[in-house]
């Protein structure tokens, strides 16, 4: 796809399980392997199009020094304005952003396939596959477990509507289009298959400690390995 970007949001600082991207989900493999490798393994995606963003701050020098073994561009900003760090990265032109998130290691390479070819096949700014229960501007409920969480946009909405952050939503990049802030037209992705069978049954993001370790079982128990379609496959055989 002609002018995709795919951007992986991730820092040692949080509060609730600090350090979580280098934390070991597998005996091989970190949480941000996880998440890195299911998006190369993409067909749209590349070491060319994928961008880490991450926090400035001193504790990510060592995700910042383990990432060099991607060769994936990084970029440093604040540790809590993240829209900061998409103004670095925009350069003016217009292009479509896939946002991942550091946090969600089983979101496979069929899922973000059937999500990009969405995305370009219907006339929309903005697709995801979360539900906003916190917006009340967006009742829409997700049709996938937590944790299968997906957003792509169009840059220009994006950078057009910037001035309209203010420090209640520095962190939420996305914050504007699921709050309909503007005139942008969005749309939920809907899912396929067997997924819905797991719909509140699961979560597969990683906040806690007791998300780390669940994370860790299902892994372990699954046989996953990044870069295959091991949420999917799951659906499918469970």
């Amino acid at each position: 796809m002609k002018n995709l970007k795919c951007i992986i949001e991730t820092r040692m600082g949080s509060k609730r399980l600090p350090g979580k991207s280098m934390k070991f989900i597998h005996e091989k493999y970190r949480l941000i392997d996880f998440v890195i490798q299911n998006a190369l393994n993409s067909k749209y995606l590349n070491k060319k199009n994928i961008f880490i963003l991450t926090s400035s701050k001193k504790n990510n020098l060592s995700l910042v020094k383990y990432l060099a073994r991607y060769k994936i561009k990084i970029i440093c900003g604040s540790e809590l304005n993240v829209i900061s760090r998409y103004k670095k990265f925009d350069d003016g032109k217009n292009y479509s952003i896939l946002r991942l998130t550091g946090d969600n290691p089983l979101i496979d390479p069929l899922i973000i396939d059937k999500f990009i070819k969405k995305f370009f096949s219907i006339k929309i700014d903005y697709l995801t596959t979360r539900g906003m229960c916190h917006s009340k501007n967006w009742n829409v409920k997700s049709d996938y477990p937590k944790g299968i969480s997906l957003e792509i946009f169009s840059s220009r909405k994006l950078f057009f509507d910037r001035k309209k952050f203010t420090i209640s939503n520095y962190e939420f990049p996305t914050w504007f289009f699921f709050n309909k802030k503007s005139n942008a037209r969005v749309k939920k992705f809907a899912s396929f298959g067997n997924i819905k069978k797991y719909l509140g049954n699961r979560s597969f993001t990683v906040d806690t400690i007791k998300d780390l370790n669940n994370i860790k079982k299902f892994i372990k128990k699954n046989n996953c390995i990044p870069g295959r379609n091991n949420f999917i496959n799951f659906c499918n055989t469970h």
